[in-house]
């Protein structure tokens, strides 16, 4: 987390607004100047907004044949595991001394990102004809956003509290007066309206400059071994068209997010802002699944043979594994048995009448591709595929039995330990972002 030091570094000298207020008596009715106003506007025709080539990220249109669904044959026989031999990690390059928490910040976010901040809020503000808004600059881009670092951890009812006599943060007052905050929060722009074009689609486009510059980072970052995709909900209740709604989610409304995340340590190397699957590849779609293809467009830049990959049934078909394999990816993940040509397990009255630890194996009857499932019954049936491992190495685990009304150990196969192990890494990072999300109300 950002700490106290790191946050005054941000703001600057700790002073006062270098704007000064919004309602100051100084201030003339038309603040702009007609050269000042030419000169921005010729800046913004001269850049077009560009202030950097800015990597575009699409999934890669590779074709691949895919096994039809009539034609997938299950044999009632153990999985031949294959005999793995990865090639080594790129090692990431440590520092040797620790950086501080803001310096890892602006790795995220240089001043190309201020520079835009102010530029387009300025530029909005023109376009608005606000003539009592006086120009802000990159300096005071970064005190606004360090002011919203800081009411995400303190996290008022309102806003203005931070202002007020029996309640006011000194760093914050001091810093930026009250209307000047809320001046730039109305006019804040990063992108030009007027360069939406009116067949634009992307519902994030007014904030994709924001999300570029995270995503270059992430991208950029080593890759750990074990890694997994899964769904991140980001809260909101407001109107927009792309809110989602999950039934039995902490966080039942807001703005889907899919993350390529570390398995162990929760650090994001890849992911996607949902608004549908349009922006994915449609044959894809129609030989994956629309889930399967979100696990394809984010593991596009992971190399072949070096990493594991764990996901759950919402993202798994039989068409995953099968490229996944094809991509030397290794992959374990829950299914749903309809989505894999009905395998032939054994039922679920079957297996509570054998007992709590049954585990039934079956693998694919076919020479071009090597998929084995596995259903093990805990307190309930959960059947798991894989492209590389099955029961493996068994292990035991303490379970509650409510008869015995004591704890007893039973046989876990290896396919559900791997996947106990590393599949939190999403849900580790939701924990970490909550304790310092940033919500703001009026």
């Amino acid at each position: 987390m950002l700490r106290e030091e790191d946050i005054l570094a941000l703001l600057g000298d700790g002073n006062v607004s270098d704007i000064g207020e919004l309602d100051s008596g100084n201030e003339s009715e038309d603040f702009f100047p007609e050269a000042e106003l030419t000169e921005l506007l010729n800046e913004f025709e001269n850049n077009d907004g560009n202030f950097e080539n800015e990597k575009e990220y699409n999934i890669a249109g590779k074709t691949f044949e895919t096994t039809k669904k009539c034609d997938v044959r299950w044999a009632r026989k153990p999985f031949a595991q294959p005999r793995l031999h990865l090639e080594n990690l790129d090692q990431p390059l440590y520092p040797i001394l620790l950086r501080s928490p803001l310096e890892y910040f602006n790795e995220y976010f240089d001043n190309d990102i201020f520079e835009k901040m102010a530029f387009f809020t300025n530029l909005y503000a023109v376009s608005k004809q606000i003539s009592r808004f006086k120009p802000t600059n990159i300096n005071e881009m970064k005190i606004f956003i360090g002011i919203h670092i800081i009411m995400g951890s303190l996290k008022y009812p309102r806003v203005r509290l931070y202002w007020e006599d029996n309640f006011q943060i000194n760093i914050i007052a001091r810093n930026m007066t009250r209307d000047r905050f809320f001046a730039l929060r109305t006019n804040f722009h990063i992108i030009d309206n007027n360069s939406i074009s009116k067949e634009n689609k992307d519902k994030f486009i007014k904030v994709r400059p924001l999300f570029d510059a995270v995503l270059k980072k992430c991208n950029s970052l080593p890759l750990e071994q074990d890694l997994c995709v899964d769904e991140q909900m980001v809260p909101f209740k407001g109107q927009l068209s792309i809110k989602q709604y999950m039934k039995g989610k902490p966080i039942k409304w807001g703005v889907k997010i899919f993350l390529l995340c570390g398995g162990k340590s929760g650090m994001a190397y890849n992911f996607m802002l949902f608004q549908g699957y349009s922006e994915l590849d449609s044959n894809l779609v129609k030989s994956v699944g629309s889930g399967g293809s979100v696990v394809l467009h984010l593991t596009q830049n992971v190399p072949p043979n070096r990493h594991f990959l764990y996901f759950d049934n919402y993202f798994s078909s039989f068409g995953l594994f099968e490229r996944l394999q094809q991509l030397n990816i290794y992959a374990v993940g829950t299914i749903r048995s309809n989505w894999f040509a009905q395998p032939p397990f054994l039922s679920d009255k079957q297996m509570r009448k054998m007992g709590r630890d049954t585990a039934f194996e079956v693998t694919t009857d076919m020479n071009h591709c090597n998929i084995g499932l596995v259903k093990w019954f805990d307190n309930k049936a959960v059947p798991l595929g894989s492209n590389y491992e099955t029961s493996g190495d068994v292990d035991k685990v303490e379970r509650w039995d409510k008869k015995k009304k004591a704890y007893v150990e039973i046989e876990r196969p290896e396919i559900v330990r791997r996947y106990n192990e590393s599949m939190g890494g999403v849900d580790k990072m939701d924990q970490l972002i909550s304790y310092y999300r940033i919500l703001i109300t009026q």
